[in-house]
């Protein structure tokens, strides 16, 4: 090897790994509620499929607790939202992966205006 070849322990150090997504986050759903929201159901994957929620981006003009919950209305994240104008947004560094045929669905904690989107891809 030339005299320029370098070990490659400083690229790929164990204490700061590399994630890697396998698919690409080919769906993006946006949804908007002015209404009380309860168990409302948000992404249904396709028969046999497993959701693999990749990002989320919340966002309400006054202030609201979202939750996002799993089939069985069980809540898997709650988002506060504390301020006027308030947006949330997260990337996974690995995907959430639901179980075949799972559905996200929504509860909110009041009246009023919410955007949601939501990303990932069905497998």
């Amino acid at each position: 090897m030339g005299s320029n070849t370098k070990l490659m322990s400083i690229v790929f150090n164990l204490e700061d790994p590399i994630f890697t997504r396998e698919y690409p986050s080919d769906i993006v759903l946006f949804r908007t509620f002015t209404t009380l929201q309860t168990n409302t159901t948000i992404w249904t994957p396709g028969t046999g499929k497993s959701i693999f929620l990749t990002a989320l981006q919340v966002s309400a003009p006054a202030p609201l607790v979202v939750q996002l919950n799993r089939g069985s209305n069980a809540a898997f994240m709650s988002i506060a939202l504390t301020s006027t104008l308030a947006t949330y947004g997260l990337s996974f560094p690995s995907p959430i992966e639901f179980n075949p045929n799972e559905i996200i669905s929504i509860t909110t904690s009041t009246a009023g205006t919410i955007n949601i989107t939501l990303l990932g891809y069905e497998f």
